[in-house]
């Protein structure tokens, strides 16, 4: 790599990056749906307003209305996978996204005896 091409690698913007706080969600065995508080946050060094699209009901599309926000915090009740994009407000260029997995609990496993229910002795 030359000179020139390292200059020019260092003045990139770094890539824009969506973070979401928890990514997982488990749900009780009585309640199918997941009942939580996620935060999502996009550490962003420009100067770029974004707005953050989902197939969540409660949270088609949500625009920043500023450029200094990088945090979004959202109630989420959801039974299913939830995936969040984030987009530029002015060119609609998809930016970053990311997903929040809904799993439900397992049922506690029966134990199984491996011995056998007779005995010669």
């Amino acid at each position: 790599m030359s000179a020139t091409a390292a200059a020019i690698d260092s003045t990139e913007e770094p890539a824009p990056d969506l973070k979401l706080s928890p990514e997982l969600c488990i749900t009780s065995e009585n309640a199918q749906s997941c009942d939580i508080e996620v935060t999502l946050e996009w550490p962003m060094l420009t100067k770029q307003t974004i707005c953050i699209i989902s197939d969540y009901k409660n949270l088609k599309k949500w625009c920043s209305p500023s450029p200094d926000i990088h945090s979004l915090t959202i109630n989420i009740s959801s039974d299913r996978d939830i995936q969040f994009v984030m987009i530029d407000k002015d060119t609609h260029e998809t930016l970053a996204g990311v997903k929040l997995k809904v799993t439900p609990a397992s049922s506690p496993q029966v134990r199984r005896r491996y011995r056998n229910p007779w005995s010669l002795f």
